[in-house]
């Protein structure tokens, strides 16, 4: 039988997600804190962003679909602020495969959803400890389905940081954008 091309696009869709990294539940157990990671423009400090509101995402650059639908979802809500929110507002997609997304790598990549998320790495020492930190759960597996010949499956929340540096909040990766650009607006509003 032969599907209609939406029916067969979004079936295909469907296909993906399940088979893409299982998303592993774990933002609940968020302690926070601070975290200095390498960008391509240098050291950054979570508590340099602090008087900002500061969108937090964990994936890697290669993942099919997870991450490019978060960092869309983000990018979606820059477009509907202010210059002026804009201003006190950043995302950070920190890579959890600091072997393949060097600091170029993840540059290009946030470079291409919005200029206001910055890509985030380092040693995988350190990267497990500030995923500890923010309760996110991660697990590289070999699949030999994958063009990489491995997936990472992660959580996939979306953490949100008042101006004190202090987690506020998480959102699924596929959350509607206006709860998202609420929370922000309001903790915005805050100062």
């Amino acid at each position: 039988m032969l599907l209609p091309l939406p029916l067969l696009i979004f079936s295909e869709f469907v296909t993906c997600l399940a088979a893409h990294e299982s998303s592993i539940s774990g933002t609940n157990g968020i302690q926070g804190g601070d975290f200095t990671l390498r960008s391509a423009e240098g050291s950054l400090s979570l508590k340099d962003l602090r008087g900002s509101v500061v969108l937090i995402f964990f994936g890697y650059t290669s993942c099919p679909n997870v991450c490019p639908i978060s960092l869309a979802t983000i990018s979606n809500v820059f477009s509907q602020m202010s210059p002026d929110e804009l201003k006190r507002t950043k995302a950070l997609f920190i890579s959890l495969d600091p072997e393949k997304d060097n600091l170029e790598i993840l540059k290009q990549y946030t470079d291409y959803f919005h200029p206001n998320i910055v890509g985030l790495t380092d040693d995988i020492k350190t990267l497990t400890k500030v995923a500890k930190q923010y309760g996110v759960k991660y697990k590289k597996t070999l699949s030999p389905d994958s063009a990489l010949g491995y997936v990472i499956s992660h959580s996939d929340d979306i953490i949100v940081i008042g101006l004190d540096g202090n987690p506020q909040k998480s959102f699924p990766h596929d959350t509607n954008t206006v709860p998202l650009l609420a929370q922000i607006k309001q903790l915005l509003v805050v100062n």
